[in-house]
């Protein structure tokens, strides 16, 4: 009898160490899954993150292009016209107005960049930009709708409709600037983009002919929306406003929050130095990005 209680009771023990054993395995594997899955999650938001640095860039940069190009046609105040010299797009551009009689509105202007050409920051532009103004771009309620043809930056093929609105009043230049049907390649991966944004010109405002000392403060959201579903929602603050110079090709100060699902990274623009230095941090991960011109 003892021989087989002890037995029994040998059983059990091994029983027990192997239901033990069973749900530590089990609780291992469940840990080891999670870990991928929370660096999957903080790898596409920080990816998401760099994206969105480089599409708002691109599409920015169509405010600008139609700037320094309306200053040199005298498109952007009557009886003013910028001289053909300075600029960072130099002699790439060339413009053709459809109507240059004085008064007839709307007006639309076609910049050609034609094969390829590099700017004098080295950002080579192809094909062509149309700007439909309904009045002079420095005018208050002044809308002027600017939409790329075969276009690309870099040889990133570049879609959409960017619509700049004047707000301004009395001394004070201000915008809004919405897109709604961005489309844009970023190697394999095509990328959906909008964006509401508000631009208020911070510098330059006693040279409105010479836009190459302009600056401007930048903030509203955007949003970027993946193939496979993911969405990015981007928010730039009032306080953390974005800081573009018309000289240069980059954001050289502020914050953007770019938020994938329950996840938010970090974009840090600098603290206002023209540099293609962009930093993304999100939790105790740190990523460090070189934005292409």
């Amino acid at each position: 009898m003892k021989s087989y209680f002890c037995f029994n009771r040998i059983l059990a023990g091994v029983v027990v160490l192997l239901l033990m054993a069973t749900f530590f395995f089990a609780c291992s594997k469940a840990t080891e899954t999670a870990k991928p899955d929370a660096n999957q999650a903080d790898n596409i938001t920080i990816n998401a993150a760099a994206d969105q640095a480089i599409v708002s860039g691109i599409y920015d940069d169509l405010f600008g292009i139609a700037l320094e190009i309306g200053s040199k046609e005298g498109m952007n105040q009557a009886g003013r016209k910028a001289s053909e010299l300075g600029g960072k797009l130099g002699s790439c551009a060339i413009p053709e107005i459809d109507d240059v009689s004085q008064g007839q509105w709307p007006k639309t202007m076609l910049i050609k960049f034609g094969a390829g050409c590099a700017d004098l920051t080295g950002r080579v532009r192809a094909g062509n930009i149309q700007v439909t103004y309904t009045n002079y771009f420095y005018y208050p309620g002044a809308v002027i709708t600017i939409k790329p043809l075969s276009y690309t930056v870099n040889g990133i093929a570049v879609q959409g409709t960017k619509v700049i609105t004047n707000l301004s009043t009395n001394s004070i230049y201000k915008y809004s600037a919405v897109m709604n049907d961005g489309v844009l390649k970023l190697d394999t991966v095509t990328v959906n983009y909008k964006s509401n944004a508000t631009i208020t010109q911070t510098d330059g405002l006693s040279t409105l002919t010479d836009v190459t000392d302009d600056v401007f403060s930048i903030y509203g959201t955007d949003s970027l929306l993946y193939p496979n579903g993911t969405a990015a929602a981007i928010v730039v603050g009032e306080a953390d406003a974005l800081e573009r110079r018309i000289e240069c090709p980059w954001f050289s100060k502020g914050k953007a929050l770019v938020t994938v699902g329950n996840l938010t990274a970090n974009v840090n623009y600098g603290n206002g130095i023209c540099d293609d230095s962009v930093s993304i941090d999100l939790g105790d991960k740190v990523k460090s990005i070189k934005l292409p011109k």
